[in-house]
């Protein structure tokens, strides 16, 4: 039998968006050699399975027989994310999800069908399962909290549980949680499963100022609405914090298999996951991977809340990790800092960005950090609040961001040439003149998140792969010495001083 699976393609014309969207089907190795249905995962977006290092994920678990064949239908998002994605009762305080009532009927009435009429997809809700990050992670959430008839279990990475109906500072209170009040309206079905997963660094804010991260404190206050509504915690729930994760495919791709062990895992493969509460720390700190912390571990994290301290459950054991033999092998790039640039290793303007990135901080983790503020900050923008500046004739927030795409472009190709012996003068650029003529605010929030993602993605992989040789090559730019070295540390360095600029200057006029 072979390991493998396929891929197809699939175009399905939804009458209820009003638009084509695209499926990406992952077929299991026995597809072919099984008539029954087969178990399903049907996950929002899907055009991000890359960049979740999915496929490998999938044939690494088939491999060593970790899960049982199953299908997956993973649903392509576009720029209308933002509206198709949320709660499908209630759009949010800024009109977000405003279309999440006919996406669910998109996916329950015409995805469904169209899986199981042609992919031998069960129409057994035991046997289907729907997940989603972020916002697509709250949209899975909501359809299988509504429609139990059609999914038993929903995948949250993530997920956007700070989802309210009135902005915060506009007299917003906890009980505004648009998905916290519809736990609240019913009780749970028999079948009910969830698997929720948050990072510690998903994002800083802290609105009440309580020493827990939003992300976290909004999934554990949703845990603790389900279990106050009959849901039966040890039984129907896993909660995955992962120590040092992002609000990232990254990080959700590192934690995938986790989520598809408990969702399809053969007899015995589930039973070798850790205990599912109070907390399941999935430990991304290279020099404790791959262990598994108990909830009363020495660790540097938000502390959980109290109402999900289960007595009984205080010294759960300590498995091994079952993901991969090691966390470690999954990056490629070194744990070892990289050593600071020198004096004469840049021009002097380019201290005020070098300056920006921590003491002992590695400039390439600096960077995957940072992507989940700009994320955080601009996905709670509406279009118009985007399009506003700080003061007459600045940039506006989507000429930000467009400013940091072209930069960090521009920058890495510089490192690129001169990683590649290539020490020609480089010219420099005009920024104002990039700005005016980039077209930035005629565009959507989404289509330039999208843009930022997808050139992080290649200079981190750029970066990741520079030898200590290399990162000590120069050449010059912009009339004036640069190393390889330094240039990792502007990059992410510029993001960070305009990062504190928007901050103080933008979000305090929205």
């Amino acid at each position: 039998m072979s390991t493998g699976f396929r891929l197809v393609r699939e175009v399905l014309p939804s009458s209820f968006l009003g638009r084509d969207v695209e499926l990406s089907i992952l077929l299991p190795p026995a597809y072919d050699e099984v008539a029954a249905p087969f178990p399903v995962l049907y996950l929002n977006d899907g055009q991000d399975l890359e960049r979740l290092n999915f496929q490998a994920t999938l044939d690494e678990l088939y491999a060593r027989g970790a899960v049982q064949p199953f299908l997956v239908v993973a649903l392509h998002a576009n720029e209308q994310r933002k509206h198709e994605y949320g709660t499908a009762a209630h759009p949010d305080y800024d009109g977000r999800g405003d279309l999440a009532g006919v996406y669910s009927q998109f996916v329950l009435e015409e995805v469904l069908p169209f899986a199981q009429a042609n992919y031998q997809a069960s129409p057994n809700p035991a046997h289907a399962v729907m997940a989603g990050f972020s916002l697509g992670g709250l949209s899975a959430f909501d359809l299988v909290w509504h429609h139990p008839d059609a999914f038993a279990r929903a995948g949250v990475f993530s997920g956007s549980f700070w989802w309210r109906q009135r902005a915060v500072g506009a007299g917003y209170t906890p009980s505004d949680r648009i998905m916290h009040g519809l736990v609240r309206a019913r009780r749970p079905h028999s079948s009910h499963r969830f698997w929720l997963q948050s990072g510690t660094l998903d994002e800083h804010n802290d609105r009440n100022q309580n020493g827990v991260i939003d992300s976290i404190e909004d999934c554990l206050d949703l845990i603790e609405e389900l279990i106050k509504v009959g849901l039966d915690a040890r039984q129907a729930l896993r909660y995955v914090q992962v120590e040092g994760g992002h609000h990232h495919p990254d990080t959700w791709g590192r934690v995938m298999p986790d989520f598809l062990i408990w969702a399809f895992g053969q007899e015995g493969s589930t039973a070798a996951l850790p205990a599912p509460l109070p907390v399941v720390r999935l430990q991304f700190d290279p020099e404790l991977a791959p262990s598994i912390l108990p909830p009363t571990a020495d660790v540097v994290a938000p502390a959980v809340p109290e109402p999900l301290v289960l007595p009984e459950m205080l010294s759960p054991p300590v498995h091994a990790l079952p993901l991969h033999t090691d966390l470690t092998a999954i990056s490629s790039h070194s744990v070892m800092p990289i050593a600071r640039p020198a004096e004469g290793d840049f021009l002097p303007y380019a201290s005020t960005y070098i300056n920006q990135v921590p003491v002992g901080a590695d400039p390439r983790e600096a960077l995957r950090g940072i992507a989940q503020e700009f994320h955080a900050i601009f996905e709670n923008l509406s279009e118009a609040q985007a399009e506003k500046a700080y003061a007459d004739g600045k940039w506006t927030l989507k000429e930000m961001l467009q400013h940091q795409i072209d930069t960090e472009r521009i920058f890495a190709y510089r490192a690129m040439r001169f990683a590649r012996g290539d020490s020609q003068d480089l010219p420099g650029f005009d920024q104002d003149g990039y700005v005016a003529q980039s077209g930035a605010n005629a565009r959507t929030v989404a289509s330039l998140l999208a843009e930022y993602d997808a050139t992080r993605a290649s200079t981190q992989a750029l970066f990741d792969s520079f030898t200590d040789e290399q990162l000590d090559r120069r050449g010059t730019a912009n009339g004036g010495p640069a190393t390889v070295r330094a240039l990792l540390y502007i990059v992410p360095g510029h993001e960070l001083h305009h990062l504190n600029i928007i901050r103080e200057r933008y979000l305090p006029v929205l």
